[in-house]
């Protein structure tokens, strides 16, 4: 009797294709994934994007440039900054990853660090990792610089060089091609090549804004998937067949449901705000436009794909098991597990595919960077895109489905 009841388990698995998705398709799809974030964390494939400013245009600095756009693991931004306001924007606005400014000669006398790295809050651990480099390629590709910085120690170390002695080490240096002007520093070598400072936005805490509009979203397909599943429910019980005798037909059901799972995603991602504005002091008040309009068009994006993927699933058995696998892979790939910033260049891609980046790239300009109704509209277009496409789309399969009944 066990025999028999396992070969029916085994057999109901292999008939339900869904759910042998669940169990062998979407486990390693997950790990490859994760796999692929972290292990680019530790190795050349997170690749940051690296926004640079010369300010000295000097040979060293030229050579540091080159030296960053051949290095692997990093990607120079090719656009070209006016001032240094300007590469702080776009490290805040996520244009880059991180910035690099080269405001001082690589050696010689200084009281502050020539190379400053700016980072953005939300991403902080770009600051020291872009110095690391920076660090090493100064000691691998420009060999000159770090002997003329670590020159006035040795000299110190020594009690003094002779006129003779001081000539030999410039003359040494020369030698490594790095440098032509031949002048040897007396400087104080203590201050550091590379300072790092971080940026702060203007809503808050950066990773409590980024992860509230992150789980917002993705429990917003959650439960616009779950909600427009009654759809199909409604199809099966000859519901839709009555209500679809009246002049509107099928219409009238899909647009209620896609206003009502619209309406329930603003309330849903409310309560998860207003946790974040009552205990975490993320600053809703001060942005509340920009986040009202980024939820209704984050809400109306969830319902619009929810309704076309119940339109599309003859039962609900496998409306609920696609809508889950879609699901946690849109939040895996769109940022909603995982900062994106983190995540190889070729899956950052294939991110934007997913409603969950353009939705959380919304929350944080909206909260973090404080931006503007009108610089939101770049985050908002693929949103509202997705909601009219899907709307449109369940709309077209309903009416399909009652003239095949």
């Amino acid at each position: 009797m066990t025999g028999a009841i396992l070969k029916v388990m085994i057999l109901g698995l292999v008939r339900d294709r869904g759910a042998l998705a669940m169990a062998f398709v979407l486990p390693p799809m997950i790990f490859i994934i994760f796999a692929a974030i972290f292990s680019g964390t530790s190795g050349d494939e997170m690749r940051l994007k690296v926004a640079v400013l010369d300010e000295i245009g000097s040979v060293e600095t030229e050579l540091l440039i080159a030296a960053i756009d051949d290095e692997p693991a990093l990607r120079l931004q090719q656009t070209a900054f006016a001032d240094e306001q300007g590469l702080r924007d776009a490290v805040l606005a996520g244009k880059a990853d991180v910035g690099l400014i080269l405001r001082g000669q690589l050696y010689g006398e200084a009281t502050e660090p020539p190379v400053l790295v700016i980072a953005d809050a939300g991403r902080a651990m770009t600051g020291p990792i872009l110095a690391g480099h920076v660090q090493r390629l100064v000691a691998r590709d420009l060999p000159g610089v770090s002997m003329r910085r670590v020159a006035p120690t040795i000299e110190a170390m020594a009690g003094g060089l002779s006129p003779q002695q001081k000539a030999q080490l410039d003359a040494a240096i020369d030698a490594m091609g790095q440098d032509d002007s031949g002048e040897a520093s007396d400087a104080d070598s203590d201050v550091a090549l590379v300072g790092v400072e971080t940026t702060a936005g203007r809503g808050g805490s950066v990773t409590i804004s980024y992860y509230a509009g992150a789980v917002a979203v993705m429990f917003l397909l959650f439960s616009a998937m779950q909600g427009a599943a009654t759809l199909i429910e409604e199809r099966t019980s000859g519901i839709i067949d009555r209500v679809a005798i009246g002049r509107a037909g099928t219409d009238v059901i899909v647009f209620a449901k896609f206003l009502f799972l619209t309406l329930q995603g603003l309330l849903q991602v409310s309560l998860i705000f207003l946790v974040a504005w009552l205990a975490y002091d993320v600053d809703i008040p001060a942005h509340f436009l920009a986040w009202l309009a980024t939820t209704l068009f984050a809400a109306a994006a969830a319902a619009g794909l929810a309704l076309v993927m119940a339109s599309v699933c003859a039962s609900r058995q496998q409306a609920n098991t696609i809508s889950s696998f879609l699901v946690l892979v849109a939040s895996a790939v769109g940022g909603s597990m995982v900062p994106r910033y983190m995540m190889p260049p070729w899956l950052q891609d294939i991110g934007w595919y997913t409603p969950n980046a353009w939705a959380i790239e919304a929350y944080q300009g909206a909260l973090w960077r404080g931006d503007s109704l009108q610089a939101l509209l770049p985050s908002f277009w693929p949103l509202a895109a997705s909601a009219i496409a899907g709307l449109a789309g369940a709309l077209i399969l309903s009416r399909f489905r009652l003239r095949l009944g």
